[in-house]
């Protein structure tokens, strides 16, 4: 497959419109659960992927009512629907039953598609029939959960059968003249991409004509969840899933169509794996990709929500910037907590950045310079010369963003106006010392703590601390635990920015407190002195790795907690702000 068809569209050229499916729910249960309804694979939640707006005590003709006013309120969507019998195993039971259930349903409102969910193993010659039947009035599919081609992986995830039986099943609905759909989930425990990629190559065997594919969900209360399952599954992230999703797809027949790229859930059931794109980000980078051939780029693009652009770090798993917003994260989590305008509006202004990356930070204030009175001097840190490449490729041609770091590349140096930048290119714990005088605002950006914890150690916190004016501020989209300890044993006062992409605000520090935007919550004092939650990463020749930093902090936490103090925070008078 070198082109994605999506079945929706497939639908609307032939329909001449989109058509909104409606799920439903017969309530039959799954041959792979103890009394119908118990625990099954491995990765089904309780509810057999029933759709959220469904109550289990509607009727048939009630889901089809509530669905219908579902799609037209949330989508604008208008009849002809599609069926979708989506929940459990929906032909899991007597064909005799099963014709009044459907009968049931789709005279329920006006249907013209037919979308079947269901197993190998539940579709014995009586049920094909039906289906077949049913065919000669609608539009009939039936998605088979397939999950994978090995058996080793189908007996480990409980699936109660075997590939064997996929292909038994494939073949006798293809003969009785029914589309379907193969159902796949990548990344299942002891998986491999290679194991997905041969997944591919059976299944294009086999007559099918669609193929439904998404990443695994750890889900909340399910076996895949429990400490005891024996074989954790290694969570995708998107740019993993990517990968393996466009080296599956290539590997299937050119004319099959796609039905899904991405599983969701109630974001408060997923365990693993937790992404930073929505579903939207993520179909675009990932449609876009696929279109470029699977060029593979050192750092990926992908569009923000406020429409600015941003990279992904491979090596660090993270982006960037705020997928909320790469340009306004730069705006409300570092330009407008230090106050920059005003700060440029009493005099010169000093910013010592921790972490060039795109160039986004430094561009916001020189743009915040661009109608002051007074210059303003920005001396940046830098660790990755490639970043500068793909940051340059980023941004539009003749942007801020684009000359700057044209010019920073070739001389280390750009001028806006009476505003300058200076690179300093290498590891920052070093370059820093290559910072002279005492600065006004301190932009700390570097990967979080949990990944890049050379930038956050209380060593080098300490080392930022004595570059700050009296009256300067530090400020960062960062609020781990670990570095705003950091701060405070740094001798700096510590507070808040209002929050943005996230719960929690970043972090503002300096000498003088009513430089901060808000304080911190008393309970986060606590945190920060007497657990271990606050215990700061340490790195005192600062050259140490990312692993022996982390390390480093793992034993202290060890010791600590030897020795009674708590992990998380117990509510002591000594524990509060003095």
């Amino acid at each position: 497959m070198q082109q994605i068809r999506f079945f929706s569209d497939d639908i609307a050229a032939r329909y001449g419109r989109r058509l909104q499916r409606i799920p439903l729910d017969l309530a039959l249960g799954c041959p792979n659960r103890p009394d119908r309804f118990g625990p099954g694979c491995v990765f089904c939640a309780e509810d057999g992927g029933r759709a959220r707006h469904l109550a289990r005590n509607l009727d048939l003709a009630g889901q089809v009512r509530a669905g219908v006013e579902f799609a037209r309120s949330r989508y604008g969507a208008e009849p002809p629907w599609i069926a979708y019998f989506q929940a459990f195993t929906s032909t899991y039971a007597p064909v005799e039953t099963l014709r009044k259930l459907y009968r049931e349903a789709l005279c329920a409102a006006t249907f013209k598609v037919v979308i079947v969910g269901t197993r190998p193993d539940a579709l014995p010659p009586e049920t094909v029939r039906f289906l077949a039947e049913l065919a000669r009035e609608y539009e009939v599919w039936v998605e088979l959960g397939v999950q994978s081609a090995h058996d080793r992986t189908l007996e480990l995830i409980r699936r109660g059968h075997n590939f064997a039986a996929v292909e038994d099943a494939v073949r006798r609905l293809h003969d009785a003249g029914i589309s379907t759909a193969a159902h796949v989930i990548a990344g299942l425990p002891g998986e491999s991409e290679e194991d997905f990629c041969e997944t591919a190559r059976c299944l294009a065997q086999l007559p099918f004509r669609a193929v439904k594919l998404h990443q695994l969900l750890t889900l909340r209360g399910t076996p895949l969840a429990s400490p005891d399952f024996p074989v954790k599954p290694v969570p995708l992230n998107e740019y993993e899933y990517a990968r393996w999703a466009a080296g599956f797809l290539r590997l299937l027949p050119e004319d099959w169509l796609v039905m899904r790229l991405v599983a969701e859930a109630e974001p408060k059931q997923i365990l693993a794996p937790h992404w930073w794109m929505n579903k939207g980000q993520f179909l675009e980078f990932f449609l876009d990709s696929f279109r470029r051939g699977g060029e593979r780029e050192i750092f990926p693009g992908i569009r923000t929500a406020d429409g600015s652009f941003t990279l992904y770090h491979p090596g660090y798993r993270q982006h960037f910037h705020s997928l909320a917003g790469a340009v306004s994260e730069a705006e409300r989590k570092f330009v407008e907590p230090a106050r920059l305008a005003e700060r440029l509006a009493d005099g010169p202004v000093r910013l010592l950045e921790i972490g060039f990356g795109l160039g986004i930070n430094t561009a916001a204030a020189l743009r915040c310079a661009e109608t002051a009175d007074n210059p303003l001097e920005i001396v940046s840190l830098e660790l990755d010369s490639r970043v500068l490449d793909a940051a340059e490729a980023l941004h539009p041609e003749h942007s801020l963003e684009r000359e700057m770091i044209a010019a920073l590349k070739r001389s280390g140096e750009f001028r806006l106006g009476r505003s300058r930048v200076r690179l300093l290119p290498g590891d920052a714990r070093k370059r820093v010392f290559d910072a002279a005088g005492k600065f006004d605002v301190i932009f700390q950006d570097g990967f979080s703590p949990d990944c890049n914890p050379e930038l956050w150690s209380f060593d080098f916190t300490r080392i930022l601390a004595r570059k700050l004016d009296a009256r300067g501020v530090m400020v960062s989209y960062c609020s781990a635990f670990p570095y705003r300890a950091a701060l405070l044993r740094a001798g700096l006062k510590v507070g808040e920015s209002i929050p943005f992409g996230r719960r929690r605000g970043g972090t503002v520090s300096g000498f003088c407190e009513e430089l901060l935007p808000l304080p911190l919550p008393e309970k986060e004092y606590g945190i920060l002195r007497c657990s271990t939650a606050g215990v700061c990463y340490r790195d005192p020749r600062l050259d140490d790795s990312c692993e022996t930093l982390r390390a480093r902090r793992e034993r202290t936490v060890a010791r600590l907690r030897a020795r009674g103090v708590p992990k998380w925070f117990r509510d002591q008078p000594s524990c509060r702000r003095s």
